[in-house]
């Protein structure tokens, strides 16, 4: 099946979710949570996510005159992009449409994508891509030294006020994400930046992505709050046994108290706290993941 409309892809929402959390590997960032408001914000090209009973391929393709490429959808704001399921399913459906060219970007290197043989007639090109960054939790061993930090740290954090950390809920979730976009700008106003996250689209976007993943059970959001004033925000997600670290933000007046890795630390522990297997963050990793261009 071919989904061309923003209306029948929102109709495949509750399967493709569970295609999702039945595929080992997942990411948030193949889910629908994360690419139905993609589309939705983002999106103004030719949709074309192919659905077979084993894999769905979240696709669209850009046209300019008599050229085409396509590409996945969450193309440029995505950690991870791939088909969720077996490539080997999408392929063959993927030959069969008008596009001259696919530029598939942020392949883990595990990804069938990378190695599922190509239909007679068309040939590809693989190249090194950017890179996350991804912790086993079981085997990870921090040092005494930080532990020691990390105490220190807390301690001196708490000599400004209380301090306590808030998940985010449905009470709260506008308040947190009203910090993230503030306390994220004024880290990068220091270099005469806006920060990725000024636009307002961008701002949209993340407001529909972080109700969708907290409905979902996907959103790992926490904040700092010192003298019930919001210093510190991490944005993030979980799914399946991964925990994924998106975004955060942190009052650069607090920096010499370390208190964006603070946030980040609490962010670990909850992670081991819930029995997750990994934590992943952008942008650097041990493993490169990988492009493939196809045509």
């Amino acid at each position: 099946m071919l989904i061309t409309s923003s209306l029948d892809l929102d109709a495949v929402e509750h399967d493709w979710l569970a295609l999702c959390r039945r595929t080992p590997g997942t990411t948030p960032f193949q889910t629908p949570m994360w690419l139905l408001p993609w589309w939705k914000h983002f999106g103004s090209d030719e949709l074309a996510v192919i659905v077979t009973p084993e894999a769905l391929a979240p696709l669209y393709i850009v046209r300019d005159g008599d050229e085409s490429l396509g590409m996945f959808l969450g193309t440029g704001n995505s950690d991870y992009l791939d088909v969720v399921g077996d490539a080997a399913a999408i392929v063959d459906e993927m030959a069969k449409l008008d596009c001259q060219m696919w530029d598939l970007q942020q392949l883990r290197p595990s990804s069938t994508m990378l190695t599922t043989p190509l239909p007679d007639g068309w040939s590809d090109s693989v190249l090194d891509h950017d890179v996350c960054l991804g912790v086993s939790l079981s085997e990870l061993d921090l040092s005494t030294h930080f532990r020691k930090k990390i105490r220190y740290y807390r301690r001196a954090l708490a000599r400004l006020g209380d301090v306590r950390v808030d998940d985010a809920t449905e009470a709260n979730l506008d308040e947190l994400v009203d910090a993230l976009f503030v306390l994220h700008a004024a880290r990068w106003q220091q270099r005469g930046l806006p920060g990725v996250l000024a636009d307002d689209a961008v701002q949209q976007f993340t407001r529909d992505v972080a109700r969708r993943m907290l409905a979902a059970g996907a959103l790992r959001m926490y904040a700092t709050r010192v003298a019930e004033r919001i210093v510190a925000v991490f944005y993030g997600f979980a799914f399946g046994d991964t925990v994924y670290y998106y975004l955060s933000g942190y009052d650069p007046a607090l920096e010499k108290l370390s208190i964006g890795t603070l946030i980040v630390a609490h962010a670990v522990d909850e992670a081991v706290r819930a029995g997750a297997a990994t934590f992943c963050a952008a942008p650097k990793s041990t493993s490169t993941r990988g492009a493939r261009r196809i045509g």
